[in-house]
């Protein structure tokens, strides 16, 4: 099942460059949540410090806090942290030199699975969830390059339920696909919030408005707005807001 997420004046910095300015939310359980904003607002760094791999970057640096249920994520082992809080990035990235069953069972090959029909079920219950199963079940050991960019899409999804996390972030999942493909990633998020708690970055209005349950908006690394999706899209409470959505900038 999900957990929620507690963000409590959460401050990034490239360098000298401060990209978040203390932002706070209640991330809510077994929810999408929505971050839009204009390029450049922080969106992607802020869910890149809700599983630590701000820090990884070169100069990347956090203050703050951020709770996921009651354990403090800057307290845990960082490998911990990605285990529970997955990620999904812009551009699908499967593993190049691996199979399509290998892609999905590293995870759990490193976290010490062994038992082979443990791990084919794991692997099939992943892809299943990913609305991949039927499509590659029968060309698992396959090169994963060979799919399609919308099915690599899905299974870096797979690969990452595999690993059975509580949180599930997506950076931007369909910005590099066919109108066809976002439907069915859509779709995918939609029927996942079940057992997951979703954060995902967009920058289509329109699919925030679809998918998510909470929207924040974000504006040179600050949290403008937090609110229902319906709400923030038709009563906006800051001006800024409404300019965003209606097209005045960003």
């Amino acid at each position: 099942m999900g957990q929620s997420l507690h963000v409590r004046d959460l401050k990034a910095w490239y360098g000298n460059h401060q990209t978040l300015r203390g932002i706070s939310m209640e991330i809510p359980e077994n929810r999408v949540t929505a971050i839009i904003g204009p390029s450049g607002c922080g969106k992607s760094t802020f869910i890149r410090c809700l599983n630590r791999l701000h820090e990884t970057t070169p100069q990347g640096r956090v203050e703050g806090k951020v709770q996921l249920g009651d354990a403090d994520v800057y307290e845990m082992d960082a490998v911990d942290v990605r285990r529970v809080i997955g990620m999904v990035f812009q551009k699908p990235n499967p593993f190049p030199t691996l199979s399509i069953y290998d892609n999905v069972a590293i995870g759990l090959k490193l976290g010490g699975m062994r038992d082979k029909s443990a791990q084919f079920e794991r692997v099939e219950q992943s892809l299943r969830m990913a609305a991949l199963w039927d499509e590659v079940k029968d060309r698992l050991h396959r090169p994963a390059v060979a799919l399609s960019g919308g099915q690599q899409q899905r299974l870096c999804i797979a690969r990452a339920l595999a690993v059975q996390p509580n949180v599930l972030l997506m950076d931007e999942p369909a910005s590099a696909l066919d109108p066809i493909s976002t439907a069915r990633i859509e779709e995918l998020v939609l029927s996942l919030k079940e057992n997951y708690t979703i954060v995902i970055v967009t920058h289509n209005m329109q699919q925030a408005a679809r998918v998510a349950d909470k929207t924040a908006f974000f504006l040179n690394g600050e949290l403008i707005e937090f609110g229902d999706t319906t709400s923030l899209f038709t009563r906006p409470q800051d001006n800024r807001t409404e300019d965003y959505i209606t097209g005045r900038f960003g």
